[in-house]
């Protein structure tokens, strides 16, 4: 199964990208990220049962294929979220948080 994933990576990560991308600029309206990340992921899995079907391979490993995308599309959305390429109101703070150390309580 690894093999077959790492075989198919190198064609499968931008149409992953694109396909988040295109979906994004289609669903504006909707809000909830489930809906269209459904639809991404049922684009995503038709392309893999097409391309199962023309090579003549029987989609054993599809599903395992399939978890493996939709952790990637979460990290994708998340990144895309925080970077601002998706705006959103949902941010995450990354600011740092000032450490006391041991021994320093001079007061200003």
């Amino acid at each position: 199964m690894w093999k077959e994933l790492l075989r198919i990576a190198p064609d499968l990560i931008p149409l992953i990208i694109q396909t988040v991308m295109d979906v994004e600029s289609v669903l504006t309206g909707i809000k909830r990220g489930e809906v269209r990340k459904s639809r991404v992921m049922s684009i995503i899995g038709n392309i893999l049962d097409t391309k199962d079907y023309f090579l003549g391979r029987t989609p054993d490993g599809q599903m395992q294929i399939l978890n493996l995308v939709s952790m990637f599309v979460d990290t994708l959305v998340a990144a895309f979220n925080y970077t601002g390429v998706f705006k959103t109101s949902e941010r995450l703070d990354f600011t740092p948080v000032p450490v006391k150390t041991e021994g320093n309580d001079e007061e200003d």
